[in-house]
């Protein structure tokens, strides 16, 4: 086609198929170079609008929002179709990972039933529509980022004992932290076993989450009974058992307020700690 000859609306309508409405749309948003007017209701098109339309078309329809190709446009200047396709992702993937990145935040502060998708869009900067662009609910979006959530707040816990050198009192103080401040962990548990059936990889990350916590209680196992504090026969399950004696507290907690996380370290101290040799 040649660039310079003039087209009338009706003509680029037809070139490219794109509707009059569609094109002055575009126009206002300046995706389009301004037309040519020869007077107030009079304006001329040319090759560079119809390939502007036909670029614009091509990238809605590998699924890219007019918002985003907006974006594109604007920073990419005169750059070729694969440059531009390129700019546009990784636009959508730094979108994507910084609403990831503050859905970690937000789960591990507050759990997953008490936090909702407008809270996550406004910390990550996008509108609540933007939001369903990239995930399509909250327990998709959840489900993406669980293993992370479950080691931001597994972070916080192991760094608040850190510096407790005895390897009991590091046992007890990790259950006592993680009662008193995390008592979203079994909800979120439920939440994973909930959901195994629709989404198999969840499966393998409840498995990499449990791993990870239990490993964590195994060192602190085989260093107290390396020093002789207590007498373990195996410790692999003793500490799959102390995992599960947490989930156990947690949801008794949720079910009886009548009990505090005090009452129940002192019946675990009494049934585990105590009855090992001095």
């Amino acid at each position: 086609m040649d660039d310079d000859r003039p087209l009338r609306m009706k003509d680029l309508e037809r070139i490219t198929g794109v509707s009059r409405s569609t094109i002055h749309y575009y126009a206002r948003l300046s995706l389009l170079t301004p037309p040519k007017k020869t007077g107030k209701t009079m304006a001329y098109y040319d090759g560079r609008h119809v390939q502007e339309l036909e670029k614009i078309k091509g990238l809605k329809a590998q699924g890219y929002p007019i918002n985003y190709i907006k974006e594109m446009l604007s920073a990419g200047g005169e750059v070729g179709p694969g440059t531009q396709a390129e700019c546009v992702e990784a636009r959508r993937t730094d979108r994507r990972q910084k609403i990831m990145d503050k859905a970690v935040q937000i789960f591990a502060r507050k759990g997953y039933h008490q936090t909702n998708v407008t809270e996550i869009a406004r910390a990550a900067g996008v509108g609540h529509s933007t939001f369903y662009i990239y995930f399509p609910s909250k327990i998709a979006l959840f489900t993406e980022c669980v293993d992370r959530v479950f080691q931001e707040m597994f972070a916080g816990v192991w760094e608040e004992i850190k510096g407790e050198k005895n390897p009991v009192e590091r046992i007890r103080k990790r259950g006592e932290a993680v009662l008193k401040s995390y008592p979203q962990f079994i909800e979120m548990m439920s939440v994973v076993k909930s959901v195994e059936e629709d989404e198999p990889e969840l499966e393998t990350k409840k498995r990499e989450i449990y791993k990870s916590i239990v490993e964590t209680v195994k060192r602190d196992l085989e260093n107290a009974t390396e020093a002789g504090l207590l007498q373990v026969a195996d410790i692999e399950v003793a500490a799959y058992l102390l995992v599960g004696f947490l989930e156990s507290a947690l949801l008794l907690m949720t079910m009886n307020n009548n009990y505090s996380v005090d009452q129940i370290l002192q019946v675990v101290n009494e049934l585990i700690f105590n009855s090992q040799p001095g």
